[in-house]
């Protein structure tokens, strides 16, 4: 089955182009950032409430120019490294199980998340009292600039979410059928990867919301919508791709001690060599299988997980600090 075109042109970039990852960032970053200084998007008017502060304004801008540019960076590095971990996939399961899921079976309904996106762009974030479509109106062309930039995040936002879904979608139904063996779980590991590289840019999208805090405003409007979108993502991205898998390996294990108690009660509890050895040998095979993790992921990705929780709070934090600073700095 062939890619549908979004991820068509980012696997051509990656193919064709020396730094593909920078290319697609700055050919997302640089037409928006001309576009919102060629608008007047970081010209105050004190006039107008929401253009009255100019570092309110250089954050909002900032925003929509980083947040789909690097997201759209980080699809480009997840369609790269997804290619390995399909590979190992597919050693571990019949060929025909691959064909009748695919990998793109429903990619095809991507413009739906185009819509999607469009309408949550309207409807949360484009505040129709602080804008103005009359062409005679002074910010008539950052207002369009403003609608337009909110429009194209909340877009490359949705088409993000849904392939990557999408591809998760596909892990959790080769999880089902992948053999599992629990004495060679880090061969599994390529869930934990994809599930933490998910995570991660969840955690920095949604980082990248302070930058609405540069006017020194910490509001939770300013971050409401990030997280209502946010949040459930970061909690699917990390449970479908490991849940059937996971359910394997906690059935496996199950297996394998119902067999080692089997054949404990079956031992002989004698005081001979032969059959102390026997019997020990059985209780230490049942402890270290009941140790046995039961998530595809080893030490090092499950750290990683916890060092990813503090990014989001870190960074608010960050920015509230910054806040306190710059108003003792200036009372001062």
């Amino acid at each position: 089955m062939s890619s549908p075109a979004p991820i068509w042109l980012i696997e051509y970039a990656i193919k064709r182009l020396r730094y593909p990852v920078l290319t697609v960032g700055a050919s997302v970053a640089v037409p928006l950032i001309i576009l919102f200084i060629s608008a007047g998007g970081f010209r105050p008017m004190p006039e107008y409430p929401l253009w009255s502060r100019p570092m309110e304004i250089m954050g909002l801008f900032l925003l929509l120019t980083l947040q789909p540019a690097c997201l759209l960076m980080w699809f480009t590095v997840w369609i790269r490294l997804s290619e390995s971990l399909f590979a190992g996939i597919r050693s571990q399961i019949e060929g025909s199980v691959e064909s009748a899921i695919g990998r793109y079976q429903y990619a095809g309904y991507w413009p739906i998340s185009i819509g999607l996106g469009i309408f949550f762009a309207f409807w949360a974030n484009i505040n129709p009292s602080s804008l103005s479509l009359d062409p005679d109106s002074e910010i008539f062309l950052v207002s369009t600039a403003l609608a337009f930039g909110q429009i194209f995040m909340w877009s490359t936002i949705a088409l993000i979410l849904f392939f990557v879904f999408h591809e998760d979608l596909v892990l959790y139904r080769l999880g089902k059928h992948l053999r599992v063996n629990i004495f060679d779980l880090d061969s599994l590991n390529g869930f934990g990867r994809a599930s933490l590289s998910q995570f991660l840019m969840v955690i920095g999208a949604l980082a990248l919301t302070t930058l609405q805090s540069l006017d020194r405003e910490f509001l939770w409007v300013n971050y409401a919508n990030g997280l209502y979108v946010g949040v459930p993502a970061a909690i699917v991205f990390v449970l479908l791709p490991t849940w059937t898998i996971r359910r394997n390996i906690r059935g496996e294990k199950a297996k394998a001690l119902d067999s080692i108690n089997t054949e404990i009660k079956k031992s002989s509890t004698a005081l001979d060599r032969e059959s102390l050895t026997r019997l020990n040998s059985l209780i230490a095979r049942r402890d270290q299988v009941q140790h046995l993790r039961t998530w595809p992921m080893d030490i090092s990705i499950f750290s990683r997980f916890l060092f990813y929780i503090f990014i989001l709070p870190l960074a608010w934090l960050g920015a509230a600090l910054m806040e306190v600073v710059l108003d003792l700095f200036l009372a001062g």
